[in-house]
């Protein structure tokens, strides 16, 4: 596909006014009938579905076509040849598109960026990123054909490989950062600002290439703007008038790619780790894990969003400056953008693989984590076992917001990290690459990932994918029994999971016992033999593994612990986290407590470890509870590497 798009943007209005010339090749071996054209802010239409609330001023007539022609054809918009349905635009064809020829559509719109900060949107009055902003031609492919899901906000996205040619134009005052390689800085720039750019693109140290000091009375000779981007799945761009610009130049085998971050004035210290960040990550990325060279010539970290992350083709919209979203949106170059995965159907094909290589790289790379991969990813919860804890197989449009985040995310992340620890390193290495450079600019499904691991590895895994991928289930392991010094531990589940025990020392130390998932290939039950029984104060399995359970993961029993430690169940109450606007209830149930953030997705028994100390069984949290006088007012939590303050209502 080719785009060649001109659009101007009105800051005083938010109004986007653009035309685009778009040519469809069909490369399928299909004659078709229809072009189906994605408009995405029809979303935004009175009366459209929508799985997220928008402000109500946002509302309103979504994407207006003033123009529409079709090999130079002009189509009657209110005609039998044009039909419009949730975000879809259809155009019937006056003669089929045989195989292997195009088609050339010419649209002229226009649409008013919305205030709705939803992945794209404005993040002030004179900042925005501008995403699924043009008519774009639907993905025709060989399993489902035409995709006609419509865009609810929440939905995820699939998208052609596609070349674009675009030229956006604003007051002289704004800059504009781009998927794709900016052709005209020459005319654009200033010479000092065109200088510090041109050094950025070759600095192996941080250009500042606008700084707080230059955005006073900041104006662009042009304010028009001309980006190229070849074979990439979507375009994005970002605008404001006071952002500041970091930049520096990262090798990729032969190539230079200019690495930015864009921020909002007078926030140069908040995000003077990012732009490192990102070229530390990228390095890795290519040269460690995937290693897979980073495939294009630039990517941008734009922050315009209140929480979270988005990814596009060489941008991300981020929060903030934080290490895992930085780490997690670059990953997603690979997945979905070079490696087209179906988000609408796969999620779990690019979210979760972007959930388990920011983790490791982060614990690989830059905190040198000695924890095994797996540890933390995901741990079941009141998830694990239930109607709603699919089949990884499992289409994402069937999930909602109770199921979607642990279905597309931390549990697929688990699983690609235990596949990892099974093959070993070096196996891994070599069938995660070969299936990304099987798969680059291709549409993979499930089936294909499966079988190209099968394929590389020469194994049959379908002990491993079968129970995970296309069967109801659960994973629960339970210590069975402690003599001397032996602790069983039990397979009660379907799914297999690592073997990981944790055994607790009355000095305070610590030692775990690992085994792979292949444990329970042939058995249900197994027998490590542990140092220094006589000194054991407890053990634990599966501590930070998915687990449906958690009352019979431990031993001697949770009865026995609360009475040896003896901890004070004063603690107890509800806490308002500081840093998050979320609720912390600590409970007392059957003489023990639970930890519950109902809106956080945690749910877990505590272990004492002194009278105020406690950690969560599924061991992701730990908690440090503050005495003043007679009252606990106050609590420091320590969650998967992050710290929060939380004070008692």
């Amino acid at each position: 596909m080719d785009y060649n798009i001109n659009a101007n943007i009105d800051p005083a209005t938010r109004l986007l006014t653009g035309a685009a010339k778009i040519t469809y090749h069909n490369n399928s071996p299909d004659e078709l009938n229809t072009i189906v054209v994605r408009l995405y802010h029809d979303v935004f239409k009175e009366g459209s579905s929508r799985r997220s609330s928008v402000n109500p001023e946002d509302i309103g007539n979504g994407t207006e076509i003033s123009s529409l022609s079709v090999e130079e054809e002009e189509v009657d918009l209110n005609g039998d040849q044009v039909s419009r349905s949730g975000t879809n635009m259809y155009i019937r064809l006056s003669e089929p598109l045989a195989p292997e020829s195009s088609v050339e559509l010419e649209i002229m719109w226009h649409y008013t960026i919305p205030n709705t900060l939803r992945r794209t949107g404005v993040y002030d009055s004179t900042s925005y990123h501008v995403a699924y902003w043009y008519p774009q031609i639907s993905v025709y492919d060989d399993i489902f054909g035409w995709d006609t899901m419509n865009y609810t906000i929440l939905s995820e996205f699939y998208n052609n490989l596609a070349n674009y040619d675009v030229t956006l134009t604003m007051p002289e005052n704004f800059n504009i950062w781009a998927t794709g390689m900016l052709q005209n800085p020459e005319e654009v720039f200033q010479d000092d600002i065109l200088e510090k750019y041109k050094q950025a693109k070759t600095s192996e140290e941080v250009v500042h290439v606008i700084t707080e000091d230059d955005l006073q009375n900041y104006k662009n000779k042009s304010g028009t703007w001309h980006y190229v981007a070849e074979e990439v799945s979507d375009f994005a761009f970002s605008v404001s008038d006071h952002y500041q610009w970091d930049a520096i130049n990262q090798k990729v085998e032969d190539r230079n790619v200019l690495i930015s971050t864009v921020f909002p004035k007078g926030q140069a210290q908040a995000y003077s780790k990012v732009t490192d960040y990102q070229k530390k990550t990228m390095k890795h990325f290519s040269e460690d894990m995937p290693g897979v060279a980073y495939p294009y010539p630039a990517f941008t970290t734009f922050i315009g969003l209140r929480g979270g992350g988005m990814e596009f083709p060489m941008m991300a919209n981020n929060a903030g400056p934080g290490l895992g979203v930085t780490v997690h949106e670059m990953f997603h170059t690979y997945f979905p953008m070079y490696v087209r995965i179906n988000e609408r159907r796969f999620a779990a094909m690019d979210e979760g693989w972007a959930q388990y290589i920011t983790q490791l790289v982060i614990n690989k790379y830059f905190v040198e984590s000695e924890d095994p991969n797996y540890v933390g990813l995901a741990t079941g919860g009141g998830t694990m076992g239930t109607i709603e804890d699919l089949p990884l197989i499992t289409s994402t449009q069937f999930m909602d917001q109770t199921n979607y985040g642990y279905a597309s995310y931390s549990l697929p992340g688990f699983f690609y990290a235990m596949l990892h620890d099974y093959l070993g390193d070096e196996m891994f290495q070599k069938a995660y690459s070969e299936y990304i450079n099987r798969w680059a600019q291709k549409s993979p499904t499930p089936y294909d990932f499966i079988f190209t691991m099968e394929d590389v590895t020469g194994e049959d895994l379908t002990w491993l994918f079968k129970p995970w991928f296309f069967n109801y289930g659960n994973a629960d392991l339970a210590i069975t029994d402690l003599k001397g010094n032996e602790i069983t531990v039990e397979n009660k589940g379907t799914r297999p999971v690592p073997l990981k025990l944790d055994v607790y020392y009355n000095d305070g130390s610590t030692k775990t016992y690992t085994k792979k998932a292949d444990v329970w290939k042939n058995d249900k039950k197994y027998t490590i033999t542990i140092d220094n029984a006589k000194e054991v104060n407890y053990a634990l399995v599966s501590l930070g593994v998915p687990d449906e359970s958690q009352k019979n993961n431990i031993s001697p029993s949770m009865e026995k612990i609360y009475k040896s430690v003896g901890p004070d169940m004063k603690v107890s109450g509800e806490y308002m986290i500081d840093q998050v606007p979320l609720a912390m209830f600590i409970e007392e149930e059957n003489g023990k407590l639970k930890i519950r953030v109902p809106r956080g997705g945690v749910n877990s028994w505590l272990i004492p470890v002194s009278d105020s100390e406690f950690k969560s069984l599924d061991g992701f949290i730990s908690i440090e509870f503050i005495k003043e006088g007679d009252e606990f007012t106050a609590a420091n939590i320590s969650a998967q590497g992050q710290v929060f303050t939380a004070k008692r209502k």
